[in-house]
């Protein structure tokens, strides 16, 4: 089964050379492996355009949660004698 398309492509453009993208947002040029992640393009939709990625991806039953909430979630722990 091939593997799912990040939702980064939902706000980027690829180059035609496909090193880089840009975010049709606000226009600025990213670099990215295509073979790689695109974790930093994504990063960059959380970081600068957070209102958008939060009511865009608000129906996506498969987002990730971020590191933040899960760090700041508290855990049962479970101790045993």
């Amino acid at each position: 089964m091939p593997p799912t398309p990040s939702a980064a492509w939902k706000y980027f453009t690829r180059s035609s050379d496909k090193k880089s993208a840009t975010c049709n947002l606000c226009g600025v040029n990213l670099t990215y492996i295509q073979a790689g992640t695109t974790s930093n393009l994504l990063n960059h939709i959380n970081n600068k355009h957070p209102s958008s990625a939060s009511s865009n991806d608000a129906g996506d039953s498969k987002k990730q949660s971020s590191m933040s909430s899960f760090l700041s979630t508290p855990k049962k722990v479970c101790f045993r004698k």
